[in-house]
Parts: structure tokens; C-alpha cells; sequence
């Protein structure tokens, strides 16, 4: 597990190592009960579930689970590993864990190669399957997206890496929150979001760290870099977003990306390296280390750019999406950010229409930003 820590004029990294430990103790503590049933790496995991109640503690056992994992879990059920258990897909079965539970625990292992087809991925509950914590995991080269959301999940620590679209999926959930191990706002000890790819589908319709929509999350303390398209995307009617304290560097396309969507507060990340090789080409004011896309209500102060294509812009753009409200932009007030060594976009902030808006006469506002010609960090 990497934890950053933000220095006074740098980004310094340390490793953290998390040690291995017996069944279920002494950590993680979400895991610790006196009954644990043991899933050992031979075993077919839906099997065991079906013989137990629910709201029993599993301990997922050392060693790769190959193809032998796709459990529907019950109310309450709670899933323990080892830094060492691998739930492994083999590239044809579909997800690890699905359904309608709710109140599930997943807590330290590994899920990769799971063939999720068009939009699935290893991990996904229903989005009403509420009160999921998944702590610590690391969901990795599966198909198109490494977890999906649901209403009021934690998602707490952990790596969603190298996945063929995403490394998570906000599936309409409301009240999810992604957040560090630790209440530390300066360490980005939250879930790693990383080189997530395009392999089936273009930029344009959905990939990089997370894309959300509809629902409302709020982000913290997340390091989200290299993905081969936007890094932290909400789009069609996202909703009260809280996103901040966030590492968000070297993305192809955005850093952070609001479309379509109302209600948001960005503030007190660091954003740097975005927008400089997107896979739909660059140009006008997109991929901006911050761009806001026909949204409203929108606050971004604090935050700290550099080296991003485009610093923090809106566009309007005439959108037909048939979901109201009115997608426009305006409310969208830009504050107190520090904006460093804007790229070959040449925009360090900035707003435009090219559907003959006048923009002059929203309530748009950028003050008391300032703005570098070279590089912060």
C-alpha cells in the first residue's frame, strides 16, 4: 500500500508495507469474531455460502482461489483474507461477488481476471444492495471495470488497477464514499485508482479511474493516476459531490471531470500532468486538470495544478439527454487555487460556449486564483 504525504513545497512518497496476518487477526478488525468458516483455495465458495446463515464471517484462505469463486452472499456475510488470497477468474466467470445483500464486508484480498462483459465488473452488487464496506481490496486485470458501487458502500484503502475500462464503477449508487485507511486528510491512503485502460470502448463513452452518474459520492484522500482516460469523471445527473484532498496526476484525458451534473464541491486537491494525451485528441478547452462540462452549482477552491493540458475550465455545449434538469452552465464559482505551468492548451482558467451562450450574464465567477508560468511542485 503506497501512502503519500503531502510536504510544504513537494509531494514526498513513502511505502507503507502491510504485513501479513493469521485468519481474521489481530487486523483488519472488521474481521475479527470467534466463528470464522474457512473458504480454502479448493473449495467452491458459492457451496460453502449455501451451507451457512446469514451474517456469517468467512476467512477467504491463502493461495489462489482459481475459478472457483462467484458467490451471491447473504445479509450480513462478511469476506476476511490474507495480503496473499487471490480470487482469480481465469477469464470466464463473470463476477466474484453479485446480488442484493446488503451490509457486506470484503476485506483484504485480491480479484482479477473476471470476464465482466460490457459494463460489469468483478465486484457488483446491485446498487440498492446498501451498507457494503470493501476494505483494502485489490480488484485488478479484469474485463471492463474492477468494483460498482451501491448505495451508502465504503470503499476504504485498496487498488483498482489495470482493469480493461475502470477501476470502479459508481452504478447510480447514492451516498457512496471513497476515503483513506486513516483519518489523516495530508496521506492519500485511499483507494488507488491506476492505469485503467480503454480496451473496449472509446474515451468518449467511459473509462479511466471512476465514472459515476447520477448518484451522489464524495472522494477523499484517493491517489488516482495514469489511467488512459479521465481520471475522476461524474456524468448525467451526479449530484452533491464532495471531492477532495485527492492526489490526481498524469491522466490522459481529465483530471477531474463534471458533466451534465449539478452540485458539486471540489477543493483542496492536487492535480497535475492531466489532459496531455487524451485518446480523442486535444484541443479548445477541454482536458483541463478540472473542467466542467453543462453543470451547475459548482464550488472549486483550493486546489493546486500543474502541468495539466487546460488549468480549470467550463464548457456549454448544447446537450439533447432527455434528463432534466436543464444541463447548463453556470453557479460555478472558481476560487483561491493555485495554477501552475498550464500546457499546450494554453487555458489556465477560463469558460466558452459554442452554442452562442452568453456566458457573460451567469453567475460565473473566477477570483483571487493565482496563476503561475511555471511549475508549483
Amino acid at each position: 500500500m503506497k501512502k503519500l504525504r503531502i510536504g510544504v513545497v513537494a509531494i514526498a512518497a513513502a511505502a507503507v508495507m502491510l504485513l501479513g496476518f493469521g485468519p481474521c487477526d489481530p487486523a483488519p478488525p472488521s474481521c475479527t469474531n470467534a466463528t470464522t468458516v474457512l473458504i480454502d483455495a479448493s473449495a467452491n465458495a458459492q457451496t460453502v455460502v449455501n451451507n451457512h446463515s446469514a451474517g456469517t464471517f468467512y476467512e477467504i484462505g491463502a493461495g489462489t482461489h482459481q475459478s472457483n469463486f462467484n458467490v451471491v452472499p447473504k445479509n450480513g456475510d462478511t469476506f476476511c483474507g490474507h495480503t496473499n488470497s487471490i480470487i482469480d477468474g481465469g477469464n470466464s466467470l463473470v463476477n466474484a461477488f453479485s446480488g442484493s445483500a446488503t451490509n457486506v464486508t470484503l476485506d483484504t484480498f485480491t480479484v482479477q481476471n473476471y470476464n465482466t462483459g460490457f459494463q460489469g465488473a468483478a465486484i457488483q452488487p446491485q446498487t440498492n444492495a446498501s451498507g457494503w464496506v470493501v476494505r483494502n481490496i485489490t480488484a485488478k486485470n479484469n474485463y471492463w471495470a474492477g468494483l460498482m458501487g451501491a448505495d451508502g458502500m465504503q470503499v476504504i484503502g485498496g487498488h483498482y488497477t489495470d482493469n480493461g475500462q475502470l477501476g470502479i464503477s459508481g452504478n447510480s449508487s447514492e451516498g457512496m464514499v471513497l476515503k483513506g485507511l486513516d483519518n489523516d486528510v495530508n496521506t492519500f491512503d485511499g483507494p488507488e485508482l491506476a492505469r485503467n485502460r480503454v480496451d473496449h470502448a472509446g474515451c468518449i463513452f467511459e473509462g479511466g479511474g471512476m465514472k459515476w452518474d447520477r448518484g451522489q459520492v464524495t472522494i477523499r484522500n484517493v491517489n488516482v493516476h495514469d489511467n488512459l482516460c479521465r481520471g475522476l469523471w461524474a456524468d448525467q445527473n451526479a449530484h452533491d459531490a464532495l471531492i477532495e484532498n485527492n492526489l490526481v496526476q498524469n491522466n490522459a484525458a481529465e483530471g477531474i471531470a463534471y458533466e451534465i451534473s449539478q452540485d458539486a464541491t471540489i477543493r483542496n486537491n492536487y492535480v497535475y500532468g492531466n489532459g496531455n494525451n487524451a485518446p480523442d485528441g486535444n484541443g479548445w478547452y477541454w482536458n483541463g486538470g478540472i473542467t466542467i462540462m453543462a453543470s451547475f452549482n459548482i464550488e472549486i477552491y483550493g486546489n493546486h495544478l500543474t502541468g495539466n493540458y487546460n488549468g480549470i475550465t467550463g464548457v456549454q455545449q448544447d446537450r439533447f439527454d432527455d434528463t432534466p434538469p436543464a444541463h447548463l452552465l453556470d453557479h460555478m464559482h472558481v476560487h483561491d487555487n493555485l495554477i501552475c505551468a498550464t500546457g499546450a492548451g494554453g487555458h489556465p482558467t477560463g469558460v466558452i460556449a459554442d452554442n452562442g451562450a452568453n456566458l457573460a450574464i451567469r453567475d460565473i465567477t473566477f477570483t483571487n486564483n493565482t496563476i503561475q508560468a511555471g511549475g508549483c511542485f
